[in-house]
């Protein structure tokens, strides 16, 4: 059996400036609460969508890591 990679997912809710950007890009893992993005999920398969939403996220509010090291995911660019 070959172990699938799994990202974990945040949002830090004080630097969130709601643009709406996340929500646009993967509606399925980000929502707003009370006024902020959140992650609907901590984990995640590997989505080019989460990459995108993290790397054009205008607070830079968007944290992806590797599981279980916890390394940064590199964006697009």
């Amino acid at each position: 059996m070959v172990d699938q990679e799994e990202w974990t997912v945040r949002v830090d809710s004080e630097a969130c400036l709601m643009s709406g950007l996340c929500m646009s890009l993967a509606p399925d893992v980000f929502a707003v609460r009370d006024y902020r993005s959140v992650a609907l999920t901590d984990r995640s398969a590997p989505d080019d969508r989460l990459l995108e939403a993290a790397e054009f996220c205008p607070a830079e509010a968007i944290g992806i890591h590797r599981l279980p090291g916890g390394e940064p995911v590199e964006g697009l660019g």
